[in-house]
């Protein structure tokens, strides 16, 4: 009896859940009166489930966006707002006090508010029309009609307002900019292996690894306006305190995008082709929407972003456009002397704080108060934990009030020469990317505009003291002193997160650039062909092989090894090409020995919590091992457990017994059956039902591929978050109705939806579908007719 009745509630549950998740699906046939338009609008989704939207004006366009963003994806904009605002714990409970207290404490809303004035004209009309379309479809569509999120939840949403808008933008900020964290765990990792061990552990880049421009702007500064020397710091004072920067809140963002356009003498069209993959973390929905916006001055098509008005990367017809993170450091930690007064030292004289008071709402709990202090140099991110050590304030571009990177993008949807491109570009502020650039006239380029600091001491690698003023920020550099490059010789920009200036005479940008590995597998592939097609750049960026193979591997295949299993694999790899493909057996044994390498080298001296913090960056692993591969006599081989002194060889060696331990657990003895897909599983999580069991199997959804961190198509694996290509784009100039995108998932955030997921297959197999610009493509290939009228 007992199980009947399980079997019933279950049954109606799931009928329940089914019903819900049908109505949600949204109209996309007949026509609509709405609220908010000046004239008629048309929106067609084509048989990818692309919408297409046709107005009269740009504004009605943005509002259109907004209205099919809220109709495809509401739960996921409902989400993104409240993590920005810090008011999850609202629908979540306790289990999101800390990711809310730690956005609170930084003050995105309140960044946000403080943007708005500064936003031009012409983006807060965007903007505010975008909000219109949102809240036009919220007030039209009943309880019951909402996504499935919200009744489960019980929750309903409010309306939007163009601050909500600004947020997300700052919380893309957040995940692309990971220097504080950076500057926490240097310390830390000093206070066990000495200054130049961190150095050894953190190195800026890899040996060799290739520059996006050749040489520096004529302009460019010394590093720092008064030297790069570093204070003295006592890590004791901070260890306390580093895994504030690990909180939920962080989300564990690292940067990671590849971006590369080739002039017409490298192409078969004769004309540019621009290709694009921004990494991101794996998640459901998908990050990115695809859409087309055709109106006034307006016909721009790529990826948009669910929340964001415009198209964020993608091209108008006349002008292409891609971004990668450039990794710039445009976040400093300042120690700080405070007193009970809620005052801050500051030469010699005490300065009142900013104290800001906020209520957060916790579901089925009593109200907190979060108490924000800020000194001159920004929020006391020290308040985050109730702990002991030094008072910390983050110093970070994109909470200056002028922040007006959303302005930057919009206008770029605009754009139709380099000239106008780099106008609008030059907005940015707060989130810097290197910005990839194609035109129908044949022109290619590069530029990183944004808020780059110019330090007047330091370099942003460790905390300063705020108290002396030897460390404040002269403010930023000129537009004549950030990278860029217009047609150059060589056919070709390559961006990969890669180091984008020589070291001499550079203005200092970054002390973390990611490892070169991917932008030299890309360089390679470039130079490997006079001319390339739309179809063979879609291959490159589905390519798996990895460049840190032929530097690691000479390396690791030293070790001494005896076992006959050690014997065989070390034969395998010696005539392995280093391709990383789901299916080879070569790449499972050598990702699980990097692996094992990493942590046999380096974990002994920096010990267990530490090493786990550590590794949980594989950016860092990569570059400690590449540079240990290049050294002739490298520290750390050495197990300090034991009283032997073991060298290189022999701890590499251990490393592949302990890889093979834990291969053979997972796949068994047989080492040509060992597959690496099979232990490379990428997984979408759903926010926030992948953490309910029995709602996983539902909304989260899994693939296996092969790749790694340093492939050009990555699976990096970050803490609890795996960084994926979350959109790829490759752009003909020659013909645009040729280009090709595609995103992870798919188009649509209901459960229910054929268009949930039916993108994952292409994108598993690096398979894009057409970017369709022209009428007569789309009119060709339209599934469904929407109209909204006023």
């Amino acid at each position: 009896m007992l199980l009947l009745l399980v079997l019933l509630v279950a049954l109606v549950a799931a009928g329940w859940l089914a019903y819900r998740a049908a109505a949600a699906r949204p109209g996309v046939e007949g026509t609509l009166i709405v609220e908010g338009l000046s004239g008629e609008v048309e929106i067609l989704r084509d048989v990818d489930a692309v919408p297409h939207i046709r107005a009269r004006n740009e504004s009605d366009a943005m509002f259109a966006l907004g209205f099919v963003h809220a109709q495809e994806r509401l739960w996921q904009m409902e989400f993104q707002r409240r993590l920005g605002q810090g008011r999850l714990a609202e629908l979540l409970g306790p289990e999101a006090v800390a990711s809310d207290r730690f956005f609170r404490t930084i003050g995105l809303g309140r960044a946000s508010k403080a943007e708005w004035p500064h936003l031009s004209a012409e983006a807060r009309r965007m903007t505010g029309a975008y909000v219109r379309g949102i809240n036009a479809f919220i007030a039209r569509t009943p309880a019951r009609a909402l996504p499935i999120e919200f009744a489960i939840l019980r929750a309903t949403p409010e309306p939007w307002t163009p601050e909500d808008v600004i947020v997300w933008t700052k919380v893309m900020g957040v995940l692309l900019s990971t220097n504080w964290r950076d500057e926490l765990l240097r310390v830390r990792l000093a206070a066990r292996v000495g200054t130049d061990g961190a150095a050894w552990l953190m190195p800026p880049y890899t040996v060799n690894g290739p520059v996006i421009v050749a040489s520096a702007p004529a302009s460019s500064p010394p590093a720092a306006v008064g030297g790069r020397s570093v204070p003295e710091i006592d890590p004791r004072r901070l260890a306390s305190l580093a895994s504030a920067a690990l909180t939920p809140g962080a989300l564990g963002g690292v940067g990671a995008s590849n971006s590369w356009v080739l002039s017409g003498t490298r192409t078969t069209t004769g004309q540019p082709i621009l290709a694009n993959d921004p990494h991101l973390s794996a998640q459901a929905p998908a990050v990115w929407f695809l859409a087309h916006l055709e109106g006034g001055r307006l016909n721009a098509i790529g990826a948009t972003m669910p929340g964001l008005p415009g198209v964020v990367l993608g091209h108008n017809g006349r002008i292409a456009w891609g971004a990668t993170n450039l990794m710039v450091d445009n976040q400093d930690l300042f120690i700080e002397r405070v007193n009970a007064n809620h005052e801050a030292l500051f030469q010699g004289a005490w300065e009142p704080m900013r104290v800001v008071r906020e209520t957060m709402r916790v579901k089925g709990e009593p109200d907190e108060t979060v108490v924000v202090r800020s000194t001159r140099h920004g929020p006391l991110v020290s308040d985050v934990l109730d702990s002991p050590g030094e008072t910390l304030a983050l110093r970070w571009a994109a909470l200056d009030d002028d922040d007006a990177s959303i302005d930057a993008f919009i206008g770029i949807n605009f754009a139709r020469t380099w000239d106008e491109f780099a106008r609008a570009a030059a907005r940015a502020h707060g989130i810097v990317q290197n910005l990839v650039y194609a035109d129908v006239a044949g022109n290619i380029g590069y530029a990183a505009p944004g808020a780059i600091p110019a330090r007047v001491r330091g370099d942003g690698t460790v905390p300063v003291p705020g108290w002396t003023g030897e460390y404040e920020w002269a403010g930023y550099l000129s537009a004549d002193q950030w990278p860029r490059a217009i047609n150059p010789q060589a056919g070709f920009i390559a961006t990969a997160n890669n180091q984008a200036l020589p070291d001499a005479a550079s203005p200092f940008i970054s002390s973390n650039w990611e490892p070169g590995y991917r932008a030299a597998r890309i360089v390679e592939m470039i130079q490997a062909k006079s001319a390339h097609s739309v179809e063979d750049v879609m291959r490159m960026q589905g390519d798996v092989r990895s460049a840190q193979v032929p530097v690691v591997l000479p390396w690791l295949l030293r070790a001494k090894v005896t076992d006959p299993v050690a014997v065989a694999v070390v034969d395998r790899l010696k005539k392995w090409d280093g391709d990383l493909r789901g299916d080879s057996p070569d790449a499972a044994a050598y990702e699980a020995w990097v692996s094992a390498a990493a942590e046999r080298i380096f974990a002994d001296e920096i010990g267990a919590s530490l090493w786990a913090e550590y590794a949980n960056v594989p950016p860092w692993t990569s570059k400690a091992l590449d540079r240990v591969a290049h050294a002739g006599a490298p520290p750390f081989c050495d197990d300090v457990r034991t009283s032997a002194r073991e060298s290189c060889e022999e701890i590499v060696g251990s490393a592949l017994s302990d890889a093979i331990v834990a291969m053979t657990r997972r796949q068994g003895t047989d080492v040509a059956s060992w597959r690496w897909d099979a232990v490379n599983a990428v997984t979408f999580p759903h926010r926030p039902f992948h953490a309910v069991r029995l709602l996983r199997p539902l909304f989260s959804k899994t693939v296996a591929v092969g790749g790694d961190a340093n492939t050009v198509s990555p699976v990096m694996r970050a803490k609890d978050t795996t960084i994926v290509a979350s959109y790829r784009q490759v752009i003909d100039l020659a013909d645009v109705d040729r280009s090709r995108f595609v995103q992870t998932l798919g188009q649509s955030g209901h459960l229910l939806s054929r268009h949930y997921d039916d993108m994952l297959p292409r994108w598993a197999g690096s398979d894009l579908v057409p970017m369709r610009f022209s009428r007569q493509a789309v009119d060709a290939a339209a599934a469904s007719r929407l109209t909204l009228r006023p």
